[in-house]
């Protein structure tokens, strides 16, 4: 089963701009995490953590491990991720509250 849904947001320093990202969760295909795509850090897989910048199999663990997550923020504020990792994929990230 497929468990992708589309967010509209307004683009930061565009007014009127709506864009359309896809949201990805675990267990879905493909295998990498597009630009377009944002990640669902609470339930995605090690796997798919590791398709993003800078994530190894050690910060795809201790992402894993510090669930659950109310904001993507939490991965600096629990000291998951150092700044210049979190600074690279912030934007590919999401938090969902399930």
């Amino acid at each position: 089963m497929r468990m992708e849904h589309r967010v509209r947001s307004r683009s930061a320093g565009r007014p009127g701009v709506v864009e359309e990202r896809m949201v990805a969760g675990a267990g879905e295909t493909p295998a990498g995490v597009g630009r377009n795509m944002l990640l669902d850090i609470n339930r995605a897989e090690i796997s798919r953590l590791k398709s993003l910048t800078g994530i190894g199999e050690h910060y795809a663990k201790k992402i894993v491990e510090g669930r659950p997550y109310h904001h993507r923020e939490e991965l600096l504020t629990k000291e998951i991720l150092p700044e210049y990792i979190y600074g690279r994929i912030m934007d590919r990230l999401m938090a969902s509250q399930s």
